[in-house]
């Protein structure tokens, strides 16, 4: 039986949203780990970077 493909996250920041600009320069970094959900709806994620960032389940995109 053949290896199964891996998923992958990777951050799409919403354009719109009141916290573009400063996830901006995270766009399209891979997840690393996924965290805690606010009170909000916000996930805590962290990048293979090593940031850690809050942001909704929307702006997180298979690939």
């Amino acid at each position: 039986m053949g290896k199964s493909p891996e998923l992958k996250w990777v951050l799409r920041p919403d354009r719109s949203g009141a916290d573009h600009a400063a996830l901006a320069e995270h766009a399209g970094k891979e997840i690393y780990a996924f965290g805690d959900t606010d009170p909000a709806g916000r996930v805590e994620v962290t990048l293979t970077d090593g940031t850690r960032v809050r942001v909704r389940r929307s702006e997180l995109i298979p690939c």
